[in-house]
């Protein structure tokens, strides 16, 4: 018996020493590449060779940070013993913000069916075109090259002490660090970002990235901290409530209700807001609170008005429930339900009740709510937080915050509200009315706002 175990094994031993060289052993790597040719293309080369026959397929995969699953792309190459393969990922169709890393892999196969898959290799797009300074802590990184070191620096401390009470407020703990990149000037600014954005652009956020770009010239400085602050607002609220999918089901008047009042606080709403508001309140013109859980208007004087009421709301929340039912409200709009059930759990009234109540506060009229049916509620909507670029609004506005567009490709923007301004230099909006914060023109006698602790 023993002899017949030691005479298969030898057989066995042979056969395997005979056998062609199978999966991995057969084909090796001779060279692979990555080149950031930001903001034209990024190239991934590589070159393989197989002992056993000619390599037929080829797939590259590429897994972007903060984004659930991976892609896999098919590469340019001849089929042979010998071949080398070329993906290029056009930023001009399928645009990628500077920031965004990530990791890429090969797999491999040739006509036998020997398989090899490559190590995973990590890669980052940069804007190489300027000399990037660079301030950072675990949570945020500011980076600009305009303005010297100290116009930097205090965005970058009014970023981290907007971290500091955001987090606090949301009870949210900021696991992913948020990027803010800084372009000083428009020339540089609309070379960074996608074609297809419109003149009146000032600056664009990737919310499934935790990158915002912006165009802060360094005779803004005040206007770039209302910016930073609303763009860090509406980051954290993201990494709250998103979905593994990467959507954000809230309402919309929420979402900028909450970004309008943390880049306020704690100074009162400016008059661009105010000011609509209050002739709303005189002449009964308000907006249902039902009517802003989607887009906002695209006319600029409607869009206002939706922008303050949303303020408005929020501020409401806060001082009448507290910031501990904030928190909670957040907490259940991420579990996920219908709007009215979530608004009930959290603050004991509806989506009409809560506009009751708020307009009791705001000494507006009541209004006569329709009688809605049990089988109704009001569905949440799967959007993702500001899908459109920043938008100007009129001449005589003035600055506030935020666009956000999401995934691979940037959302266009709808036409603007009003003609865009004839010198750009002199004016940057980064809200649509359609889902962002109008920042207005940065005039030539800005109002410095003091700004007091956060309590």
């Amino acid at each position: 018996m023993k002899r017949l175990t030691l005479l298969f094994v030898t057989v066995f031993a042979l056969f395997a020493l005979a056998a062609p060289a199978f999966a991995e052993d057969a084909i090796t790597v001779t060279s692979n590449k990555f080149t950031n040719n930001f903001r034209k293309n990024l190239t991934f080369v590589l070159g393989a060779q197989s002992a056993a026959g000619k390599i037929t397929n080829i797939a590259l995969l590429i897994q972007l940070e903060g984004i659930a699953s991976s892609g896999r792309q098919i590469p340019d190459f001849s089929p042979g013993a010998q071949v080398q393969a070329t993906y290029e990922w056009n930023l001009e169709r399928n645009y990628l913000p500077p920031g965004v890393s990530g990791q890429f892999w090969w797999l491999i196969e040739d006509d036998k069916g020997n398989q090899k898959q490559t190590e995973k290799q990590n890669f980052r797009v940069e804007d190489t075109s300027q000399q990037w300074k660079k301030l950072a802590n675990s949570q945020v990184a500011l980076y600009w090259y305009a303005g010297g070191d100290s116009f930097g620096k205090a965005l970058f401390d009014r970023a981290v002490e907007a971290m500091q009470y955001l987090q606090q407020d949301t009870k949210v703990s900021v696991e992913r660090q948020i990027q803010i990149f800084i372009y000083g000037n428009r020339n540089d600014f609309f070379k960074a970002i996608p074609m297809s954005s419109k003149e009146w652009t000032g600056g664009q956020a990737y919310t499934e990235y935790s990158i915002v770009v912006i165009n802060v010239e360094p005779n803004s400085l005040e206007w770039g901290k209302d910016a930073t602050v609303h763009e860090l607002t509406h980051q954290i609220i993201s990494q709250k409530i998103r979905g593994p999918l990467g959507d954000l089901s809230m309402p919309h008047w929420m979402d900028e209700g909450l970004a309008m009042y943390y880049e306020t606080y704690p100074n009162p709403l400016d008059n661009q807001f105010a000011a609509p508001l209050k002739r709303a309140i005189q002449n009964d013109t308000l907006m249902t609170v039902r009517s802003m859980v989607g887009a906002f208007p695209t006319d600029s004087a409607a869009a206002n008005l939706a922008y303050a009421q949303s303020y408005s709301l929020v501020d409401f929340i806060i001082r009448k429930y507290g910031r501990d039912k904030l928190a909670q409200l957040l907490q259940d709009f991420k579990t996920g339900g219908f709007y009215d059930d979530v608004f009930k759990k959290a603050l004991g009234v509806d989506t009409d009740g809560l506009e009751t109540e708020w307009r009791k506060d705001i000494g507006a009229k009541p209004r006569v709510i329709p009688t809605r049916g049990a089988t109704t509620p009001t569905p949440f909507p799967t959007f993702s937080l500001s899908t459109d670029p920043f938008v100007a609004p009129t001449a005589a506005a003035k600055p506030s915050a935020t666009p956000q567009v999401v995934a691979v490709q940037a959302t266009a923007a709808p036409p603007a509200p009003t003609a865009a301004p004839s010198n750009p230099l002199r004016s940057v909006a980064l809200c649509n009315s359609t889902g962002l914060i109008v920042l207005g023109v940065i005039a030539t006698a800005w109002q410095i706002r003091r700004r007091r602790p956060h309590v």
